[in-house]
């Protein structure tokens, strides 16, 4: 367990003669014997992902082990280096984008399904009335070029026959894409639903969505995934991550107002008591729980992944985005390590009921 200097402070004060630093013998030993492991987020620490912060807080991973560091991501595309190369054990991040890293031969496999349901589209406020792909001709669309709506933007293009030449793609940091929207310098950005709508909520603002999934371009969004050599070579440590962060993810599921403080209390960035932080991570939390309600899920246990919605995804990486030397299926996913972690019906159904304003839909 990693002390830092707010716990060491209140350690310390509180020590007795025989521990100057009111750590005991047994914590030093628990906290030494656990295993490093690094997880990256494919963006900013928000509530989609408050499962990774609440298995961490709540000790799950601790439990099983693992002393687990998450670190902020900038976009799906730039979490496939640094987990192939081994600089972070897991990384969650868009699965048609790791396929699109997969095809370059960077050597990834998905081990956990967090989003079976695709969040990824395009995004506007609410008063310019944009709320068709053909409506985006003429306007200035923000875009981050590692993120999955920008990798996907050629599948959009082709599946609704817009003109691409029409659109003024603006690209930029991940983190000036809300800003640049609400200050109204673009009319529309592509983007993640559980990125751009909490953010927005939380100002008071309105948006209207034009999801990728609506026009054919059908995907598993977000997964946990480690290169094969971890997978082949440390499968205790993937079923200990990934039984720790599924626990989170129920845990989130089934308590989510506790599930809202815990994140609160794990990120910096959102301490201080600001109203509107934690309206974000509620709202962020909301959405992720209503992405990864599908029935293969309530059945098979969290975690798992369709066969059948992983070879429409890679269809649409093959078909819209052109890419080619894909790896067999069996090389991109694995539920070898799922299905331990499940929600039983009555659960399932307050967790649908409460979530059911969060689904994504059209304008």
């Amino acid at each position: 367990m990693t002390v830092d200097r707010r716990s060491f402070l209140k350690f310390a004060g509180t020590a007795g003669a025989g521990s100057a630093l009111g750590l005991s013998m047994p914590t030093i030993l628990r906290a030494a014997s656990l295993q490093p492991v690094k997880l990256t987020l494919p963006w900013l620490p928000l509530g989609t992902f408050s499962y990774a912060f609440v298995a961490k807080k709540m000790g799950f991973w601790e439990q099983r082990g693992l002393d687990v560091t998450i670190d902020r991501g900038f976009g799906s595309g730039k979490v496939c280096v640094p987990v192939d190369q081994g600089q972070y054990e897991f990384g969650i991040l868009d699965l048609a984008v790791m396929m699109n890293c997969a095809a370059r031969s960077l050597s990834l496999t998905a081990i956990a399904g967090i989003w079976p349901k695709c969040p990824i589209g395009i995004f506007s406020l609410k008063e310019y009335g944009i709320t068709k792909p053909s409506d985006l001709e003429g306007e200035r669309v923000a875009f981050n070029v590692s993120s999955g709506d920008f990798q996907l933007w050629p599948a959009f293009v082709k599946a609704t026959g817009i003109d691409d030449k029409k659109v003024t793609k603006v690209t930029m940091d991940p983190g000036a894409l809300i800003k640049v929207l609400v200050e109204k310098q673009v009319k529309a950005e592509g983007n993640f639903y559980g990125s751009i709508a909490p953010s927005l909520w939380a100002n008071g603002l309105e948006i209207n969505s034009i999801f990728y999934e609506d026009y054919g371009i059908k995907a598993f969004s977000n997964v946990l995934a480690a290169s094969e050599a971890t997978v082949k070579d440390k499968p205790e440590l993937c079923q200990a991550f990934v039984d720790g962060m599924m626990d989170g993810l129920k845990y989130v599921y089934l308590n989510p107002e506790k599930s809202v403080q815990l994140h609160m209390e794990s990120v910096k960035e959102f301490q201080g008591g600001n109203a509107m932080n934690e309206k974000v991570v509620e709202y962020g939390q909301a959405v992720s729980t209503a992405l990864g309600l599908v029935p293969s899920v309530k059945a098979n246990g969290l975690g798992y992944m369709d066969p059948a919605l992983i070879q429409a995804t890679m269809d649409t990486v093959k078909n819209y985005m052109g890419v080619e030397n894909l790896p067999p299926a069996d090389k991109l996913f694995t539920n070898a390590f799922v299905g331990s972690v499940k929600v039983d019906d009555a659960q399932w159904s307050a967790i649908e009921a409460r979530s059911e304003k969060y689904m994504p839909r059209k304008a």
